[in-house]
């Protein structure tokens, strides 16, 4: 708790800065017992958190320092134990992207949401999300927390955006359905999405899926509601409940606790949870800032110890990189909460009402806060990250769909695969000339 706490009350060099100056001077030492100096400190504090020393040049030199005075002074045994020569590289962490190799082609797989089962769409779109989510460190929510944003915080930023992103693009394939009864089956395909997400315990995409399909440019399509099962909108009702804001989210802490093994806890939760303990709380105990608030120490310890360890279990499927990109693509939209309210209004004006029939359901009301904590965040795209995004695209594009390999895609292939790209149905013919 101690290590990875100091950070609120003090920069991690300063501390290493600080074992250097108690390191004892001779007449320190007890005769038959040796120095009383805390040398199992520094060396566990580089096993537990080694990317720290990776990614913190001045924490990496302090430590090298107190190395170096070890072995000058003849205390060669507590001197090789401070070792952060063979601490790997973390800086893969720090990158808002990350290039992963193109894995190779086992098997034919289809990119089409269409044609993608439910359970596997759910699973890709966890993998997505929990890599972006094991790149954020304590520092990241220590900023947070401390400034209230994500100013100079690019990677909680850009999970936060994903979020968003999962969010929308729920909205943007139900909307790209020209008639109700195929908006309806995009809905029904999302809520067996949403199933499956539950069964994987991934809470948070759970939550983006729910927010999306929650957002009242969907719920008010009372004509495309109408075609969705009574069963089914019972299921979308029961995993609604689940995530909502009622009781400060009681429903969804009980379900997390039963956790065991994998799980994806819903970050912006937490997130509120970390600044109401910090807000409420004060860090001393004393104006002389000498006691530490042991009571603050260990409830954001509990909250950022349960993150932390999330990022050690890994999802207990295999991902097809081919899908990732495509996904990855499809996910980077940055339309207007306006212009897709717009889309909506297109597809179902005001005034229309709903046809009757023994079947029909109502649309459930979007719950309270499903997904306000993520609002805030609105980037603005990166030109050089979209364009990295779409080669990796184009690239399993071909791969899956150039049958007869002579580097064309037919219009009728495209036809099927912009159906994955929403934006796309903006412009008119594409490559008339074959």
């Amino acid at each position: 708790m101690f290590l990875m706490m100091h950070p609120w009350y003090i920069p991690s060099s300063q501390l290493a800065g600080k074992l250097l100056h108690i390191y004892p001077c001779e007449g320190d030492c007890i005769p038959g017992v040796g120095c009383r100096y805390p040398f199992p400190l520094p060396r566990y504090w580089i096993s537990a958190f080694p990317a720290e020393f990776d990614l913190n040049p001045e924490l990496a030199e302090q430590i090298k320092e107190l190395k170096e005075v070890l072995g000058r002074e003849g205390n060669r045994r507590h001197s090789n134990l401070i070792d952060i020569e063979n601490v790997p590289t973390y800086k893969w962490k720090r990158q808002v992207t990350q290039r992963n190799p193109v894995a190779p082609k086992k098997r034919k797989m289809s990119l089409l949401f269409d044609h993608l089962e439910s359970s596997e769409l759910a699973e890709h779109l966890t993998y997505l999300e929990y890599r972006s989510f094991c790149k954020i460190l304590f520092q990241d929510y220590h900023s947070f927390v401390m400034h209230g944003c994500t100013v100079d915080n690019p990677i909680l930023e850009r999970f936060i955006t994903l979020f968003n992103s999962v969010s929308q693009w729920v909205q943007l394939m139900v909307l790209s359905k020209p008639t109700a009864q195929q908006r309806a089956q995009v809905i029904t395909r999302f809520i067996l999405v949403a199933q499956r997400l539950l069964q994987l315990q991934n809470f948070n995409t759970l939550m983006a899926v729910v927010g999306g399909l929650s957002h009242s440019s969907i719920s008010r399509l009372k004509e495309t509601h109408s075609h969705v099962s009574s069963e089914t909108t019972k299921l979308w009702e029961s995993m609604t409940e689940l995530v909502t804001s009622l009781g400060n989210y009681s429903r969804y802490r009980r379900r997390l606790a039963e956790c065991v093994g994998f799980r994806f806890p819903i970050l912006g939760v937490h997130l509120k949870d970390l600044v109401a303990v910090h807000v409420a709380l004060p860090d001393w105990l004393d104006r002389a800032r000498t006691r530490v608030n042991g009571t603050k120490m260990q409830q954001l310890f509990g909250i950022l110890n349960e993150l932390v360890l999330v990022q050690s279990i890994k999802p207990p499927f295999e991902a097809n990189m081919d899908l990732i990109n495509l996904l990855t693509v499809s996910l980077d939209q940055y339309q207007t909460e306006e212009e897709i309210y717009q889309l909506s209004l297109q597809r179902e004006p005001r005034g229309k009402s709903a046809p009757s029939s023994p079947t029909s359901c109502s649309p459930p009301s979007r719950p309270a806060d499903i997904d306000e904590w993520a609002l805030a965040v609105k980037p603005k795209p990166d030109q050089t990250l979209v364009r990295t995004h779409i080669e990796k695209m184009v690239e399993s594009v071909f791969r899956n769909f150039d049958v007869d390999g002579d580097g064309h895609i037919s219009q009728e292939e495209f036809k099927i695969i912009r159906n994955n790209f929403p934006y796309l149905c903006k412009f008119g013919d594409l490559d008339e000339n074959q």
